[in-house]
Formats: structure tokens, C-alpha cells, sequence
């Protein structure tokens, strides 16, 4: 599918609901922040041998925003969010609900020889201050746009890092990656790569990334869990007001015990 647009494959599943006998009675379209997609694939596997009768489509990845919006536009059954609602969003009246949290991490190619990374170092890179490995090697910092989700969380992190993200946002020549799929795929592709995604993300889609460990603490599930690993994304679920009796369904399976163990097996901690 090389240099088809997603925006362009989005049209096409949208589209081709409106033609009859194009698919099933029920069908549940679901997409949003690319970090959430494979544990959300794997759970659709699952509920579809639960319910037979229903079609999971899992679009491209639209992002947070692209998934909210499309909800609200009626194109979407459920979107995913690793973010709030905003306030002109609530007041559409859609319904919000976390499901999950994983780790934020920072990761490398794997021919990078390293494990672990500081905040201090982090900032640096994104400063521009820090553009070698220890080995002399260039280090190829991969960016996410200014108000992606990762880019939020990043500035979230203390005052320093906000000074050193708007560093990195006037640089030329660096790398831009739209997505979280490819912000991976950059990751993966890219000799001496440095950026960030999530432990969800890798471990569900089995990507080939080197996850570093920060400050010593690796990220984990149980890391997450018991907080000594600081820095996470929660995943949300958004809806219409009134979601459809199929979304209903699918939305108590993730919270069940079988969907909650789906999640837990990939890098998600699932929430009450």
C-alpha cells in the first residue's frame, strides 16, 4: 500500500458501508491512537468468537483527535483516545471511558548498544545538546508532531523537557512521525534512531524496538502498577451519548475477566 494515503483507505471503509450486502448486519468500526490498536485487535479476535454475528473492523490508525472526531461525526462506533476529552468536546456529549494504562517509553533501534536512558539524557537529545551515541555514532532523534499525544506527555514531565521539546520542534532535517505506527516503523528502519512510544505498542505488535529502561527502572506492566515507573498514557474509549447495543457489548467485553487478561498479556495494565 505504499503511497496510499490513510486518509484515503478511511474513505474507502466508510464508504463502502453504504452499499448493501457489503457487510454483515452488525458491523463495529473502531480506531484512534495508534498505541491502543493491537491490544484492541486482539481483543476483536476474541469477541468475534464470542459473537459470531458481528464484523470488528479495525481502521488506520486517525490519531486521538481523528478518533473523537470521527465519533462525533457518526463514522465511528468507538474511538481511541489516549487523552481527555476536551471541553468543546464534552459538550458534544460523547461518553468517555478509560480502560487501560501502559508504559510511555523511550526506545531505540536495536543495533543502538544501549539499555537505559535519564530524563537529563533526554532532554539533551531533545535539545540538540546530545547528537552521538557513546560510541560516536549519530543519534537520529525521531519526532512526533507539537500536540500529539506523545508530545503532550513529554511536556508534562517537568519544565526543563517543555524547554527542550520546543527546542527540538525548530529543528531542521529531524524526522516526523504523524503516527505511533510510524514512529515505529521509523524506530525500527532508522540506524542509531531515538524516540518514544509506548510498551503496548511493542509488545502487541511484536515490534523489533530496543524499549530502554529509565533510571535504572524497566517498564513494565507491574512497574506501571505499583508506580515506579513515572511516566504513562491511560487508553480511553469514546462513544456517542447513546452507543449502539454492539458497542454496548463490546465495550463490558474488554472490561471482562477474559478481555482484561487479554490486555494484560500485551502491555496494558487494564483499570476498574
Amino acid at each position: 500500500m505504499a503511497g496510499v494515503s490513510v486518509a484515503w483507505i478511511v474513505s474507502l471503509f466508510f464508504g463502502a458501508t453504504l452499499f448493501p450486502g457489503y457487510v454483515r448486519a452488525e458491523t463495529l468500526r473502531i480506531t484512534g491512537t495508534g498505541g491502543a490498536i493491537g491490544g484492541m485487535r486482539l481483543l476483536a479476535e476474541a469477541f468475534r468468537k464470542a459473537e459470531p454475528g458481528v464484523d470488528v473492523i479495525l481502521l488506520p490508525s486517525l490519531g486521538s483527535s481523528g478518533g473523537i472526531r470521527a465519533v462525533l461525526a457518526g463514522k465511528l462506533d468507538i474511538g481511541l483516545s489516549a487523552r481527555l476529552l476536551s471541553p468543546e468536546e464534552m459538550a458534544q456529549g460523547p461518553r468517555q471511558m478509560a480502560y487501560a494504562r501502559t508504559a510511555f517509553v523511550f526506545a531505540v533501534n536495536p543495533g543502538v548498544n544501549r539499555s537505559d536512558t535519564t530524563l537529563a539524557e533526554v532532554i539533551d537529545i531533545y535539545a540538540g545538546r546530545k547528537a552521538t551515541w557513546d560510541d560516536g555514532t549519530a543519534l537520529r532523534l525521531i519526532l512526533r508532531p507539537a500536540f500529539d499525544t506523545d508530545t503532550i506527555v513529554l511536556r508534562d514531565i517537568s519544565p526543563e523537557m517543555v524547554y527542550a521539546v520546543e527546542q527540538s520542534q525548530k529543528r531542521e532535517g529531524l524526522i516526523v512521525a504523524t503516527t505511533d505506527q510510524n514512529a515505529a516503523d521509523a524506530i525500527e528502519r532508522t540506524s542509531g534512531s531515538f524516540g518514544t512510544t509506548t510498551l503496548a505498542l511493542v509488545v502487541s505488535e511484536k515490534r523489533r524496538i530496543r524499549v530502554l529502561s529509565l533510571s535504572g527502572v524497566k517498564p513494565t506492566t507491574e512497574s506501571v502498577r505499583d508506580g515506579t515507573y513515572p511516566c504513562t498514557k491511560t487508553f480511553y474509549m469514546v462513544t456517542r451519548p447513546t452507543p449502539s447495543a454492539t458497542a454496548g457489548k463490546f465495550i463490558r467485553f474488554v472490561r471482562s475477566p477474559e478481555g482484561r487478561s487479554i490486555l494484560s498479556r500485551v502491555g496494558h495494565v487494564p483499570l476498574p
